[in-house]
């Protein structure tokens, strides 16, 4: 008689875990973005949180939480309990790039993360402020190359600071490096000339364009982007090693019960397939990606094995 109780228990259990996972999410899933609004990042988090939204059936609620290059909205996602209902978005500098350059990280992103899926990638590009007379990159390199440290180029986290030191070993060029609190701020000094340089997507960029306070003058890597068919690609103009393509993605808390984050996996790949995902990353001019669990976490350690060739390379200074 015991063991036939036992196994009733023992088919109830099992009978019972797949239909919690398949009941999630209940109410609101919150997403928290540690880059001020705006951005590539929260603007991407947001149409992807609309898409979401709709397949899930619940709210899908966006939460800047900015300061320390991420670093304020990763502790505010650890410290959320992990029942699965608070996640974070970002690039690859919070789970890649940001152990490699930061000693005192206060959590391990290989460990204390859960990838859950990447949603899109997205071409970096150097942007100059209008207020220099020019318009092209090789006058720039000619002029920085005249005048070491002359020039600055503002950074908001371990990618854009990432791709302004790779641009210099690139080219050759000596400039300086200044932190800003947001992309936001870094992008508003470098329109009223106040910095010279910010190499950070056209997403982010891009409002500052049509005025010609901030003009794109190269894209990182070797294409060009259908969005500004005008602007070349590094590969064109002798700037080869400036090659950086951010990758988003979603993370639960690795402490998340395990059939929640492997439901969100389910339930987000399920959305990066739609239609409406595919023309959202097509008009915001994003690549779609779509790794997601241990595909995911492969590319992170493939990623964190290139970037840390490359830290050691360009010499970046561990902060």
């Amino acid at each position: 008689m015991l063991k036939k109780v036992s196994s009733l228990v023992a088919m109830g259990m099992f009978l019972t875990a797949p239909v919690i996972s398949q009941a999630y999410p209940e109410k609101p899933l919150r997403i928290i973005v540690p880059f001020s609004a705006g951005t590539a990042t929260d603007l991407l988090a947001r149409d992807f949180g609309t898409i979401l939204s709709e397949r899930i059936g619940q709210p899908v609620v966006i939460e800047n939480r900015t300061g320390a290059e991420g670093i304020v909205g990763v502790q505010a996602f650890l410290n959320a309990p992990a029942d699965g209902y608070t996640t974070l978005f970002g690039s690859g500098s919070l789970a890649v790039l940001d152990p490699l350059i930061k000693k005192n990280l206060p959590y391990r992103p290989a460990k204390d993360f859960a990838p859950i899926c990447s949603v899109g990638s997205i071409d970096n590009i150097m942007n100059i402020s209008g207020a220099l007379s020019i318009d092209n990159v090789s006058d720039f390199i000619a002029e920085a190359k005249a005048k070491p440290d002359n020039y600055t180029f503002a950074y908001s986290s371990a990618l854009t600071r990432l791709a302004g030191e790779l641009f210099q070993e690139a080219t050759g060029v000596k400039l300086k490096g200044i932190p800003y609190r947001s992309s936001a701020n870094g992008l508003t000094e470098v329109a009223g000339g106040v910095v010279d340089l910010f190499f950070i997507d056209h997403i982010s960029a891009g409002p500052y364009y049509e005025s010609g306070r901030v003009k794109p003058l190269v894209v990182a890597g070797d294409k060009r982007l259908q969005s500004f068919p005008e602007v070349p690609a590094a590969s064109e103009v002798g700037v080869a090693g400036y090659d950086l393509t951010p990758l988003f993605s979603l993370y639960l808390p690795s402490k998340t019960p395990a059939d929640i984050t492997n439901r969100l996996r389910e339930v987000v790949g399920e959305t990066l397939k739609t239609e409406a995902m595919a023309n959202m990353l097509s008009k915001r001019g994003l690549e779609p990606s779509a790794l997601c669990g241990e595909d995911l976490v492969k590319s992170h350690a493939t990623d964190t094995e290139r970037l840390r060739e490359v830290v050691q390379r360009t010499g970046m200074e561990v902060q």
